[in-house]
């Protein structure tokens, strides 16, 4: 897997999710994103993107969006998560 190629088309996914509103987040809850992305190598990667409670339900929701090649690594994706405060406060990255 192209490590570089991988965690820039995970953090170019989760770019879009920033900018979703606490309440928009909150209905992937029960509703993760599962998806095919081709990078510009054309190498396909498997995108997964969810969102859970951080400490208690109505409270931050952690966003953690994981790439892999479908290979090995599907055993250790590569991975980048943001919280989102339900006060509609910025996002916040935890890496």
């Amino acid at each position: 897997m192209d490590r570089t190629e991988a965690a820039a088309l995970l953090h170019a996914c989760l770019q879009a999710y920033r900018t979703r509103s606490h309440d928009e987040l909150r209905e992937q809850l029960l509703a993760p994103v599962a998806e095919e992305v081709v990078g510009p190598s054309g190498k396909r990667y498997q995108l997964l993107v969810q969102a859970g409670w951080m400490d208690s339900p109505g409270g931050a929701l952690r966003v953690v969006g994981g790439i892999d090649d479908r290979g090995w690594q599907e055993f250790a994706p590569i991975t980048e998560s943001f919280i989102v405060p339900p006060n509609g406060t910025a996002p916040s990255d935890e890496g």
